[in-house]
C-alpha cells in the first residue's frame, strides 16, 4: 500500500513538472514580448501503518499528500532586437517595470483599437 501511494503521487508530480512550470506563457503586445520566469518548489510525503488491538481487531491506514509553490522570480522583456532580464528579487526592479507600463499599455490600446475589440 505504501509503495503504491508513493508511485501514484510521483506519477502525478511528474505530469506537473514541465518546462512551462518555470517558463511561463509569453505575453505579446506589439513588438514587446514578456516572458515570466518562475521558481517552482514541489514536496510530497506518504505514510502508512498497521496494528492490532485484542479488543478491536486489526487495522491498516495510509495517506499521502503533495504541495506545489510557484513564485515569479524574473521577467524576460523582448522589444524588437532588445532583450532584458528583470529580476523581481532585486530592489528597484518593480520601479523599472512600472516605468515601462505606460508604453506597454499604450501599445495594447492601439492594438485593441486596430482590431476593433475595444469599440
Amino acid at each position: 500500500m505504501f509503495t503504491e501511494s508513493i508511485d501514484s503521487l510521483a506519477a502525478h508530480l511528474d505530469r506537473l513538472i514541465t518546462s512551462k512550470t518555470v517558463v511561463g506563457d509569453p505575453i505579446v503586445s506589439g513588438n514587446t514580448t514578456i516572458i515570466p520566469i518562475l521558481n517552482a518548489g514541489f514536496g510530497f510525503g506518504a505514510g502508512g501503518g498497521e496494528g492490532t488491538e485484542p479488543s478491536k481487531g486489526a487495522g491498516k491506514g495510509g495517506g499521502s499528500g503533495a504541495g506545489v509553490s510557484l513564485k515569479p522570480t524574473a521577467l524576460v522583456v523582448i522589444q524588437g532586437d532588445d532583450v532584458k532580464v528583470y529580476s523581481l528579487s532585486q530592489k528597484g526592479t518593480l520601479e523599472k517595470l512600472a516605468e515601462m507600463m505606460p508604453t506597454v499599455m499604450s501599445k495594447m490600446k492601439d492594438m485593441c483599437k486596430d482590431s476593433g475589440c475595444c469599440e
